[in-house]
């Protein structure tokens, strides 16, 4: 769900919200939108998994097993050689504080530190916060992890066929609601850059079923 929050939050509700059919009529229709802008409705093991969706069934061989569908389109020599943008979602407007307003709650005063004086003085020492802590013997030693964010490159390319795969294995997901987010999802990285024309035909369909 996280995945498509971020491209748009109002169809993840609107999935969210639908009912068991027309989340499963989402999920294929998303899977068999991103399989067609990969080009691989033409192989006969993709269009067996999308027929197998749309009649309810499960999902034939190889599409049955997730590595032996990675493996079935690594071997393929149908599938076609075709790249895709990275979908970049949509920048969110700054968050704004509120309004000045003439009434201020006063902040509370950090309490004070207890001052020791005296011959005790000379033995304690104040805590050092940017030290790390002391491990114990037998404790592992403690480690420090950066992350940075940063925005994604929509220059770099993607093997569409790649992306569209988990399109159709995420429409198969036992849980409805569960298998239109990851199709939707998966779709619209497949879709890249054109992405927004992907999303509005899927808001088109929820609302019409």
């Amino acid at each position: 769900m996280r995945g498509l929050l971020v491209f748009d939050p109002a169809l993840v509700h609107a999935i969210d919200a639908a009912t068991p059919g027309t989340q499963r009529t989402t999920a294929l229709l998303a899977a068999r939108r991103a399989c067609e802008a990969a080009g691989l409705t033409d192989l006969d093991w993709i269009a067996a998994g999308l027929t197998a969706l749309a009649e309810g069934r499960p999902l034939p061989s190889p599409l049955d097993d997730p590595a032996q569908a990675w493996r079935a389109l690594e071997a393929d020599p149908r599938v076609p050689d075709r790249t895709v943008a990275q979908a970049v979602p949509p920048k969110r407007p700054p968050f704004q504080p509120p309004a000045h307003s003439d009434t201020h709650t006063p902040m509370p005063k950090p309490a004070s530190l207890l001052r020791i004086t005296g011959p005790a003085a000379a033995l304690v020492k104040p805590p050092d916060r940017a030290a790390p802590p002391t491990p114990q013997p037998g404790e592992a030693t403690p480690h420090t992890m950066r992350v940075t964010f940063g925005e994604l490159d929509s220059s770099l390319r993607m093997s569409q066929p790649h992306m569209a795969l988990p399109a159709l294995l995420g429409a198969a997901e036992a849980d409805p609601l569960q298998a239109a987010l990851d199709a939707v999802y998966a779709a619209v990285t497949a879709y890249g850059e054109d992405y927004q024309t992907l999303l509005q035909e899927i808001r088109s369909a929820c609302q019409e079923l």
